[in-house]
């Protein structure tokens, strides 16, 4: 009976389709109606039972939130999310627990949909 290795990705759950060096995409269970989320330490969930397109898709827009996150933009922690349009606007305090996450009149959603077109 031959021993077979498991590869690095298998082993630490990255998915090696839409990973890069900087932003690693790890494969994971996520909740009802959430295709990826963007992390602060500048990795990405990105639901395992997604399709390859539909992965690719989401890993784009996921990475388009760290970019926010990386000019200062957009942050976030458990009970809000803080969005600052530009250097010369104010920021902008939203409460998690007053919106729809993901939804796409929020701004920083917006800004991310105007671009895509998806």
């Amino acid at each position: 009976m031959a021993f077979k290795m498991k590869t690095k990705d298998s082993l630490f759950g990255i998915d090696p389709t839409t990973s890069t060096i900087n932003n690693p995409v790890f494969g994971k269970k996520l909740d009802a109606g959430i295709g990826a989320e963007a992390n602060r330490d500048g990795t990405i969930f990105v639901d395992k039972d997604l399709s390859e397109s539909k992965k690719e898709e989401a890993v784009e827009h996921e990475d388009m939130h760290l970019k926010q996150m990386s000019q200062g933009k957009l942050s976030y922690t458990n009970d809000t999310v803080t969005w600052k349009k530009d250097t010369k606007s104010p920021a902008r305090v939203y409460t998690r627990l007053m919106m729809k996450e993901g939804a796409k009149n929020l701004p920083w959603e917006k800004e991310i949909y105007d671009k895509t077109k998806k």
